[in-house]
């Protein structure tokens, strides 16, 4: 699999944005994401799409 992440502005709000982690290539479909900020695992305000299968055997998803 490859996983990137990216820094996504909010246009409407000021402020440093929303991380976005993108994961791509990975197989089987089953995948969790978890955010941390320290110790401490982030839960409340984190949206994931669904994952897709990529045409190759492979799926994508991402998390925001």
């Amino acid at each position: 699999p490859s996983v990137s992440i990216s820094l996504v502005p909010l246009s409407s709000q000021p402020g440093p944005g929303h991380l976005l982690c993108s994961i791509m290539d990975f197989y089987p479909a089953e995948i969790q994401v978890r955010w941390f900020q320290g110790q401490q695992e982030l839960s409340g305000h984190v949206v994931a799409t669904d994952v897709v299968p990529n045409g190759d055997w492979t799926y994508v998803t991402a998390v925001l």
